[in-house]
C-alpha cells in the first residue's frame, strides 16, 4: 500500500491560513463592558432614587409638623369629615373634640406613621401629645400623589435604563472591536509564520500590553531559532567529526582484507577510533544540551596530542611536536574536536610540501602552520557557522570548536603571521 505523494504531503502539512476571528473575546469583553455599564447605571439610578426619597421624606414630615404645630398654638377647628372624603388632601383632628375618629387613626401612638390604611387610602399621620393630658392631635396626609410620582419615577428609570442599555451595547461592541483589533493582528503574524524559515519576528505594536506579549514571542522565537540552528551544527557537527575516525577504520579494514602479517597495530586503530568518536559524540551531544556539561577528567595532553594526529596516508604535510608535560581536567572529546580541527585546517592551509608546528606550554596549545594565512577580511569570519574560506572545508570546523572551548571558558583565536601562515592559539 502506497501513501501518498511528496507533493499531497506538503499540502496537507502546510497549515491553512484563516481569517483571524477573535468574536468570542470580542463578545466576552463586550458583554463585560455592557454589564459594568448597566450596573453602574443602576446603582446611580437608585442612589438618587433613595435621595430623592428621603429628601422629600424629611422634608414632608417637617412641613407637616410646623402645620400641625400652627394649627395646635392657632385652636384651629378639627376637620368634619373623615379622611378619604373630599379633595383636601391634609385633615386636622382632635381626640378632645367632638369630631369622630376614625379606629385606624385612633389606634395610632403619638409620632409619625409613614403608610397608614383609611377607607382603602394611603396616607402619612402625625400624632402629636397634647400636654399632659389624654388629648392627642392628629394630622392626615394624602399620599396618593406621592405615589403617583414613585410610579413615575420608577418608569423614567426603566426608561432611561433601557436608553443605558442600547447606548451601552453599541459602544461596548464598538469599543471591544477597537481595543482588540492590536490582538487581531498580533495572531494574524503569528498564524501566517512559517516553521521552516528561521529568524522572522513579529512586528511590535503601540499598545504596550501587547508590545510585553510580542516581546516575550520574539523572545522565545529567537531562542528556539538558537535551539533549531544548534541541532542543526550538531548534525553538521557529527559527521564532519566522525569522518577522521571512520576514515581511519576503512583504512584498518582495508589492511586486515589484504592480510598483513601483523593484525594487532590495524585493530589497535579500530579500536582507538571507535573510542575517540564515541568521546567526540558525548562532546558534541553536551554541545547540544547546554545544561548538560560534557564529563571531565584527567589528560595527559603531550601523550594523548599526538595519539590523536590521525591524518590520511596520502598527507605529506610535516608535523613538528613542540611539547611540554601538560595536565588538564577536561572533557577529552572537547579538547580532541577542537585539536583535531585545528589540525586540519593547519594541513589543508600548508599543503603537502607545507610545515605544522605544535606547541603546548604553560596550558597553551598553538597551532602554527607556513600557509598562505586568513585574508584580511575574512578573518573576523572564520569562528561563523557555515563559513568557507577559500581553502576549502565545511565551515562548521573552527565554529564548533570556538563554541567547544567557551562552553569550558577557554579561549580560542586566529591569527595571521608576519612571515606567512597562521596561528590558532587555544588557552586553557
Amino acid at each position: 500500500m502506497t501513501g501518498p505523494s511528496p507533493p499531497d504531503l506538503d499540502r496537507e502539512a502546510a497549515p491553512r491560513r484563516q481569517p483571524v476571528r477573535i468574536a468570542g473575546l470580542r463578545n466576552r469583553l463586550a458583554l463585560a463592558l455592557l454589564g459594568l455599564t448597566i450596573t453602574a447605571a443602576t446603582i446611580q439610578g437608585l442612589c438618587f432614587w433613595a435621595l430623592e426619597y428621603w429628601i422629600e421624606r424629611d422634608s414632608l414630615i417637617t412641613l407637616l409638623s410646623r402645620e400641625l404645630d400652627y394649627m395646635i398654638e392657632t385652636g384651629a377647628p378639627p376637620s368634619s369629615e373623615p379622611p378619604g372624603v373630599g379633595s383636601l388632601r391634609q385633615r386636622y383632628y382632635r381626640s378632645d373634640q367632638p369630631t369622630p375618629l376614625s379606629p385606624e387613626i385612633a389606634a395610632l401612638d403619638p409620632g409619625w406613621h409613614g403608610d397608614v390604611t383609611i377607607a382603602g387610602l394611603h396616607h402619612l399621620v402625625l400624632v402629636r401629645q397634647l400636654g399632659d393630658g389624654p388629648g392627642r392631635a392628629y394630622l392626615a396626609y394624602d399620599s396618593r400623589r406621592l405615589q403617583v410620582r414613585g410610579k413615575r419615577q420608577i418608569v423614567s428609570f426603566l426608561f432611561g435604563l433601557a436608553v443605558v442599555l442600547v447606548i451601552a451595547l453599541w459602544g461596548a461592541r464598538r469599543l471591544a472591536r477597537e481595543a482588540l483589533q492590536p490582538l487581531a493582528g498580533l495572531v494574524g503574524q503569528i498564524r501566517v509564520l512559517d516553521p521552516e524559515q528561521r529568524g522572522p519576528r513579529l512586528v511590535a505594536v503601540d499598545d504596550p500590553d501587547l508590545k510585553v506579549i510580542s516581546d516575550a514571542l520574539n523572545t522565545y522565537m529567537a531562542r528556539f531559532d538558537a535551539v533549531v540552528e544548534r541541532e542543526r551544527v550538531f548534525s553538521s557537527a557529527a559527521s564532519h567529526e566522525l569522518r577522521t575516525p571512520l576514515t581511519v577504520i576503512r583504512g584498518a579494514v582495508e589492511l586486515l582484507v589484504a592480510g598483513v602479517p601483523d593484525p594487532k597495530r590495524p585493530l589497535a586503530r579500530i579500536s582507538r577510533a571507535v573510542a575517540q568518536a564515541q568521546a567526540d559524540l558525548d562532546a558534541l551531544l553536551a554541545l547540544s544540551r547546554l545544561r548538560e556539561p560534557p564529563t571531565s577528567r584527567v589528560l595527559d595532553l603531550d601523550r594523548l596530542l599526538p595519539e590523536w594526529a590521525e591524518l590520511d596516508d596520502t598527507t605529506a604535510t610535516r608535523l613538528v611536536w613542540r611539547l611540554t608535560p601538560t595536565r588538564l581536567i577536561a572533557s577529552p572529546g572537547s579538547v580532541h574536536v577542537i585539536f583535531s580541527n585545528l589540525l586540519r585546517n593547519a594541513v589543508r592551509a600548508a599543503g603537502q610540501d607545507g610545515e605544522v608546528i605544535i606547541e603546548l606550554a604553560d596550558h597553551v596549545l598553538r597551532v602554527t602552520d607556513n600557509g598562505p594565512g586568513v585574508p584580511s577580511n575574512e578573518l573576523p569570519l572564520v569562528f561563523e557557522p557555515h563559513f568557507r574560506g577559500r581553502d576549502g572545508g565545511t565551515g562548521i570546523g573552527l565554529y564548533v570548536a570556538r563554541t567547544l572551548a567557551r562552553r569550558h571558558g577557554w579561549e580560542l583565536t586566529l591569527t595571521n603571521r608576519a612571515e606567512g601562515g597562521a596561528i590558532a592559539e587555544l588557552n586553557f
